[in-house]
Order: structure tokens, then sequence, then C-alpha cells
């Protein structure tokens, strides 16, 4: 029993005089570990940043909507008599959709009609008037130049010359008086006429037709039903102008241009993509959301569509900018960043991405021409580098 506490003695005795060794071999080894990684060169590859000319992927929200379309509505008050049409039924320009009865309209424009043909009556009976009243006028005057002619003389008296006188007189009035009244008369038929115009018009009102050439989307009223100016009947759509009206923030607005190629996946088919073209921007920025928006024109319009049908798009924008590969990207507490050469040794520093371009995404910032990424595998703060092999980012090709 003694031996072995003896034993005991001797062995933590010798693991006191040997814990010393062991804690400067652990020093050295340590030293000599960090030495190595902060000391000697590390040979590894690196790839220098350069503002080159990419084809960045804008992403972006769009709906279904049409450059021609309309709201066919009523234009007069009446009860929907007649619906031509139907839902997804096409429809040609001038073709009739629907009619409103207008019997009060018939009545009102009948009327019309026979007070211009009374108006227009009258006049022509003044008229006619007139000329009987202007050969008495004519009459009158030869009378009274002969009976002043014979005056002197002494054949006429003063009191016939009085006489012709005052029936010359007469007879210029009566007939200035026939020529205002044709005047009135004239005015009143054409006003009467013109009446007759606006029911014309209104009563081709009742009958509805279509503005354009297109499929009928929607409609909203059946026969009977009460139209006022103004309340919706259907909808039509001319689908040879279909578009997609995308949002995109407006950081890209000087990077997306009218012609740059496109890429839309509709929701309700996301496997068949279709092929189309930035037709026009808006050039408004929401207060809110700061988004403006742009047309897409499609090189040919989905099989099945519907207005308002969602899609998500990619506009294929060539820019200069600063793209970097995946693999030099890495993440350190949550934020993305790459190691880059400083001073010959290798520093993370944080970077703001911004689009991809095909293989590559680009570095909103962070990182200026002439900065060196290296692979961030096995990279270490402040590890002292030899780049062997320096790369230079590549142009991305432009997608067909």
């Amino acid at each position: 029993m003694q031996s072995r506490r003896r034993f005991g003695l001797k062995r933590r005795s010798a693991f006191r005089r040997a814990l010393p060794i062991i804690g400067a071999a652990a020093i050295v080894m340590a030293i000599g570990a960090a030495g190595y990684f902060y000391l000697v060169p590390h040979v590894v590859a690196g790839t220098t940043v350069e503002a080159t000319s990419a084809t960045l992927e804008i992403r972006g929200p769009a709906l279904l909507d049409a450059i021609d379309k309309v709201v066919v509505t009523a234009r007069i008050q009446g009860f929907l008599k007649t619906i031509e049409v139907d839902k997804n039924d096409l429809v040609t320009k001038g073709q009739l959709l629907a009619t409103i009865d207008a019997e009060d309209f018939e009545s009102q424009l009948a009327g019309a009609r026979a007070d211009a043909a009374a108006s227009e009556q009258a006049v022509v009976e003044v008229r006619a008037s007139l000329e009987s009243l202007t050969a008495l006028a004519e009459k009158a005057k030869i009378e009274y130049d002969r009976k002043r002619a014979l005056v002197p003389s002494g054949a006429a008296s003063q009191a016939d010359l009085t006489t012709t006188e005052t029936a010359f007189k007469q007879a210029n009035a009566e007939r200035a008086r026939a020529a205002a009244t044709i005047e009135r008369l004239a005015a009143q038929n054409a006003s009467a006429e013109a009446n007759v115009r606006l029911l014309e018009v209104r009563l081709g009102y009742a009958m509805m037709r279509s503005p354009l050439n297109g499929i009928v989307v929607s409609k909203d009223r059946s026969v009977g039903d009460l139209l006022t100016p103004g309340i919706k009947l259907m909808e039509i759509v001319d689908p040879n102008t279909l578009i997609l009206t995308a949002r995109f923030d407006e950081s890209v607005l000087d990077v997306i241009r009218p012609g740059q190629r496109v890429a839309a996946h509709f929701t309700s088919d996301a496997t068949r993509p279709l092929k189309g073209t930035v037709f026009r921007l808006r050039r408004q920025v929401d207060e809110e959301t700061r988004e403006f928006k742009a047309d897409i024109k499609l090189d040919e319009p989905p099989a099945m569509w519907a207005l308002n049908g969602r899609a998500s798009v990619v506009v294929y924008a060539t820019t200069r900018t600063i793209v970097l590969s995946e693999n030099l990207i890495s993440r350190r507490r949550g934020r993305v960043g790459v190691w880059k050469l400083e001073d010959g040794r290798a520093t993370w520093v944080p970077i703001s991405l911004g689009y991809t371009a095909l293989t590559s995404i680009q570095v909103v910032s962070g990182l200026v021409a002439g900065d060196v990424v290296l692979v961030p595998r096995h990279r270490y703060e402040w590890e002292p580098i030899n780049v062997h092999q320096q790369q230079t980012a590549t142009r991305e090709p432009i997608p067909q």
C-alpha cells in the first residue's frame, strides 16, 4: 500500500516537472503556426477588378396590359334592348355590339323633322310673296318718276305726285319687311334642321358599335338593364397590342433602354419563356415604392392570356460596370464581401451587390478598378499573399 502511494507521488511530481516543457512546446507550435499563416506568403490566384461591358439581368414583376383597349359605355340613357356579342367573341371595327331602346328619341326626331319641313315651307311662301312685292315696288317707282316729270309742265298736280310717292314708299317698306321675314324664317329653319341632325346623332348612339378590332374580354350588363351615360357595358382589347407593364427600381432608370431584349415567364405557364423587347419607359417614379414602369412588347402573345395576368420579366441590359464571378464572393457575420489583396495581405472587405450577369454578379460598391480579389478558400485576415496568376474579369455574352 505504501509503495503504491510512493509511486503515485512520483508520477505527479514528474508531471509537474514536464508541464512547463509541454507549455513551452505548445507556445512554440502556436508561434510556428502563426508564423506560417501570417509571416510566410502563400501563393494564390487572383483576379484584377476592372469595369467591363456586362449584360445585367434586371428582373421585375409585370402585369399583362394592352395599348389598344376600350371600355364601351352608353352615351344616352335607356334600357338595354339587345346584346349582339358575348365574352371572348372576336369583333371588328364598326360591328354592332348592342342596342338601346330609343322610342322617345324616334318620336322626338319625327317631330323635329316635321318642324323643319314646316319652317322650310314658310320660307318658300315668303320668298314668293317677296317677288310679288318687288314687282309692285318697281311699278310704283316707275309711276312716281313719271308723275315727277309731269309736274313742272302742269300735266300732273302736286297732289298726284304726293299720292304716287306714298305708294312707292309703302311698296318698298313691304318689300323690306318681307326680306326680314325671310331671314328670320331661314334662321328658324336652320335651327330646326340642326335639331334634326342632333336627334339623328343621339338616335345613332342607341346603336352601340365597336371602335376597334379585338376581343370582348368582359361584359357587365344584361338585356333590360338601365344604362346611363358613362356606365360600362363591356371591354374590348386588341390582342395584337398586348404588352407587359413591368416595375423596376429607379436605380436602373439610366440602364434600361427601348429595344433591349427581354425574357418573360407568366405565372400561368412558368415553364415556357416568351421573348420580347422593351417598348417604352414611363417617365414617372412612384413616390412610395420608388419604382418606375416599362412597357414590354412580346414577340408573340401567350396562347392563353387574360388582362392583368402576372408575369416576371428579365431585361438584358448591357452597361459598363464591375462584375465578379460567384466563386469569389463569400459571407462573414451575415454580410457579403470578398477577400481583397492590400499591401500583400488578404483583407476581407464588405461589398454591395447589384444584378446578376449570367455567371457573374454586379458589384455596386466596395471595389474599384484595379483591386485584386482572391479566392475565398482558406483565407485568413492579414494573411500574406503572393499572386502568381492574375486574371481579369471577362465580358459576358449577350443573350439572344
